[in-house]
């Protein structure tokens, strides 16, 4: 992530390519050619898809220094998009994650990464019959969700350019099965593995940077636990791809709108949670695009919004998630 500095306390930085020392920056985009200056981005908010969140830039976080952000998604649909693509109605229901997110160098070249969902709340609204008019209890679920670690490692570095490897293990420390329904969750129950090569470019002294990421996951094998019997799902793994322009206009603003293509494999065997109440479930696909906005203060602290929409998807709800947050950089 990029960090954001008073222009007062960056005199006597060094470029990465022992450029002359620069003193009093007038923009933060002049910051993207320094060594100790990494990426302002924060990682992508369609949450939608259950699976282990990595960082998504080609840079990484200067040694002993962080960014942390604690972020508030939640989404409420009414629609599905189902396992052709077809959008489909089901009855209402929403999911509210509150997560914690960091970065922390360990050295300029290896972060290490944290991505924990604290608390993860499903709900299934009532709905009443259209033949008699009987109401049809909803459903509710809380838990922890699918926390998941890993490390980036920056192969190009201290360059306009930059080039990094990362690897995310998913935990299976959520709930498969939950809730009197045994619909709702609050991650898949399997462990899980993303890797991901990443590169990003700045176009100093312009106010823009590009960054682009591919990769492979994982999503493992799970035991559903329902009350009639277990089922074992070998999730489908997925090829992901991604795309991300981002702008800053000065130290306190970056506007980024990112593209994020997942596309299952069709490798896997047995269903799991598929429904229109699934979050975590198999063989989900999706073209997402999410336009987000980040705000920071003089002292390190930053807030963001973000909404993802998914252009083209299937086995998710088929609704916009929103994300808000406040971000916290250590230097």
């Amino acid at each position: 992530m990029h960090t954001i500095m008073d222009s007062k306390k960056i005199k006597g930085m060094k470029a990465s390519s022992d450029m002359t020392i620069i003193k009093n920056m007038k923009s933060f985009s002049e910051m993207k050619t320094f060594k100790d200056m990494k990426t302002f981005i924060v990682i992508l908010t369609l949450v939608l898809t259950g699976s282990a969140v990595v960082a998504q830039s080609g840079w990484t976080q200067p040694r002993n220094s962080g960014y942390f952000k604690l972020s508030q998604n939640f989404v409420r649909a009414g629609s599905f998009f189902n396992p052709d693509g077809d959008i489909i109605d089901i009855t209402t229901t929403s999911v509210y994650i509150t997560g914690v997110y960091g970065e922390y160098g360990f050295t300029d070249r290896l972060t290490g990464v944290i991505n924990a969902p604290l608390f993860v709340r499903s709900t299934i609204n009532d709905k009443e019959s259209t033949v008699d008019g009987t109401i049809i209890p909803g459903d509710e679920f809380n838990g922890i969700g699918d926390i998941s670690l890993g490390v980036e490692y920056g192969l190009i570095h201290g360059k306009p350019s930059v080039l990094a490897i990362s690897g995310m293990v998913k935990l299976p420390t959520g709930e498969n099965v939950g809730g009197n329904s045994e619909l709702l969750q609050s991650g898949d129950g399997a462990w899980g593995f993303t890797a991901l090569l990443q590169g990003s470019h700045s176009f100093y002294p312009k106010p823009f940077y590009v960054s682009l990421h591919a990769g492979y996951q994982w999503r493992g094998v799970a035991d559903l636990e329902y009350s009639a019997g277990t089922e074992t799902v070998n999730y489908d793994d997925a090829a992901r791809w991604g795309f991300e322009l981002g702008w800053t206009p000065d130290v306190h603003w970056l506007v980024a709108l990112k593209i994020a293509n997942v596309i299952a494999l069709g490798n896997g065997t047995g269903g799991g949670v598929t429904g229109g109440s699934s979050m975590f479930g198999n063989s989900i696909s999706y073209f997402g695009i999410t336009p987000e906005v980040t705000y920071f203060l003089d002292n390190g602290i930053g807030f963001s919004f973000s909404i993802g929409m998914a252009a083209f998807a299937k086995n998710i709800l088929a609704a916009p998630s929103f994300n808000v947050g406040v971000v916290y950089v250590v230097r």
